[in-house]
């Protein structure tokens, strides 16, 4: 292999028009040396001839000369030394051997197009000056008369070395163009590499410095960058005895509890599935030793408009959800110490409004004390609640009990409602499974959906109440066809303390605590909740139970 490659490289600097003098001549000694064996063969007396062996001599001379001087090193004009030396000794030969003159001529285009490559046009004029004089001029001088038929036949041989000089020369003339051009090209292409390589690194050194993690990933979901601080948070995601985790097996877990979240939950996840979305909480790593992460997606559209990948930016919001925890625990205490006050207010309110003797004026008073309290209590037990459920101190009461007869114990609470707000309250309420369920957390769930579905379901709506059971699944259904929302809002519609701008707009009371609660409570039941809506035609609800494991699955 190393003797192909090798000789690969002499044929290679024999046939190229710049350099390789040595192996030019070397290839043109051992072609003369080969004929000279030749015709020793069959006439040894042509090469005992002064004119032959002087002939030898200039070609050996050439070929030291070729070994010897570095040529490549001089001027471009000594590239006409050896190929001229040929010349004559061609000439020679030729001027020995007339009677096979028309052959031995033929050799002269070797050293000619030799010169014709180095020198482009400058060698064609001077090996068609050297053939001419060395080749014609002695062909005439010996004529014993001169006629056209002589001119044209001498002049030929010089005339065809300089029409192939010619296409030669013109050819190398276009290739060198060509090579110039392509050069460059990739002159151009390696300043605009370089220019992107500087631009890959500024990228690297900005994302860098940033103290949020990003991660780009293409539409298979694959890692195209991750910055340093991301690859710490991913780190921190990872479990010590996997090098290389899948988003399966990441540590990723809601916010305040130690449920994982479901893969297909998770941020990256929904970024490569094509979801936009901001301020998605979630807690990272190990418990005692996590992170609380607010997560924002956004998508990346190639040239065409389709989805090539996402941009997904994590934010550590541990302090800031410390910060809002401890404020948490102070609203806490004060709707504690406010709740009983208030429950004794109210019960003097109703015994006030029993008294008889009172007018209609005071009695209409008392009326709107008496409402305005009990909506002051509502929204300290919910301010508690959802306290509890953050803090994670009230313990789920599991106990077998089925889906459907919550769902229904809520239709039967909000009926009345419904029916005086002029909506239609309709069910396909069919028996689920049981399930270890916390009725009474359950049940507040429950009546959280169907009490803003009524809530934001204007007169003449309709609101249905669904349940559905599958093979490994059951499903309950809130469906309105109230105001609706945008992809925007429900994008953050669990988040807490969050109303969308049609519910500020329509002035309909509201803290924007309950659906944060309720998909706490789905949560820790080991379920998961979600929000398909359109604005301004309604939106469905849906708490999801799998039923893998979970004994009589089918009674």
């Amino acid at each position: 292999m190393d003797a192909l490659v090798s000789l690969t490289q002499r044929l290679g600097r024999v046939v190229s028009p710049h350099g390789g003098t040595a192996s030019k001549q070397l290839y043109f000694a051992g072609f003369m040396v080969a004929l000279t064996v030749m015709i020793a063969i069959s006439r040894l007396e042509l090469l005992t001839a002064p004119t032959y062996l002087l002939a030898l001599g200039v070609l050996a001379v050439s070929t030291v000369l070729a070994l010897v001087i570095r040529w490549d090193e001089l001027r471009t004009g000594w590239a006409v030394v050896v190929p001229m030396l040929d010349i004559i000794a061609i000439a020679l030969v030729r001027d020995h051997m007339r009677d096979t003159a028309v052959a031995v001529s033929l050799l002269v285009f070797i050293p000619s197009l030799w010169m014709t490559a180095r020198l482009r046009l400058p060698g064609v004029w001077i090996s068609t000056a050297a053939v001419t004089a060395l080749f014609t001029g002695p062909v005439m001088l010996r004529a014993p008369y001169i006629d056209t038929l002589t001119v044209a036949y001498t002049l030929l041989l010089p005339f065809t070395v300089l029409q192939i000089g010619l296409l030669v020369a013109g050819g190398l003339t276009v290739l060198d163009g060509q090579n110039q051009r392509l050069a460059g090209a990739l002159a151009e292409k390696d300043s605009l590499l370089d220019d992107a390589a500087t631009s890959e690194q500024l990228m690297k050194s900005i994302i860098d410095s940033v103290d949020v993690g990003i991660v780009v990933v293409d539409r298979d979901g694959h890692d195209m960058l991750m910055n340093r601080t991301q690859q710490r948070i991913h780190a921190l995601a990872s479990s010590v005895d996997l090098a290389d985790p899948e988003e399966s097996q990441l540590l990723v877990r809601y916010p305040g509890t130690s449920t994982t979240i479901p893969p297909d939950q998770r941020p990256v996840r929904r970024a490569v599935l094509g979801e936009t979305f901001s301020n998605y909480i979630v807690d990272i790593g190990p418990p005692g030793h996590h992170a609380t992460v607010s997560t924002s997606a956004r998508q990346i559209l190639d040239h065409h408009g389709q989805h090539a990948g996402a941009v997904v930016v994590f934010s550590d919001v541990t302090s800031y959800i410390e910060t809002v925890r401890s404020q948490e625990r102070f609203v806490a205490a004060v709707s504690h110490e406010l709740r009983t006050p208030l429950t004794s207010v109210i019960g003097y309110l109703e015994l006030a409004r029993d008294d008889e003797d009172l007018s209609p004026t005071t009695t209409s008073f008392l009326e709107v004390a008496h409402r305005n309290a009990e909506q002051l209590l509502l929204i300290v037990q919910d301010l508690l609640a959802d306290q509890v459920t953050r803090s994670g101190t009230q313990q789920l009461q599991l106990r077998p009990q089925r889906l459907s007869e919550l769902a229904q114990q809520s239709v039967n609470s909000f009926a009345l409602r419904a029916a005086e707000a002029g909506i239609t309250l309709e069910t396909e309420i069919v028996e689920t499974p049981e399930l270890p369920l916390d009725s009474n957390r359950m049940q507040q769930a429950v009546d959280n959906l169907l009490s803003n579905a009524v809530k934001y379901t204007p007169r003449d709506g309709r609101v249905r109440v669904v349940t559905v059971v599958g093979e490994s699944h059951l499903e309950l259904r809130v469906v309105d066809s109230g105001i609706g929302m945008s992809a925007q809002e429900q994008t953050n519609l669990f988040t807490e303390y969050y109303r969308t701008a049609t519910a500020r707009d329509s002035a309909i009371e509201g803290h924007g605590i309950g659906l944060a609660l309720t998909r706490r409570i789905v949560v820790a039941h080991g379920g998961q909740i979600s929000v398909r809506s359109t604005q301004g035609t309604g939106s469905t609800f849906t708490i999801h139970f799998s039923l893998d494991g979970i004994d009589g699955a089918n009674g």
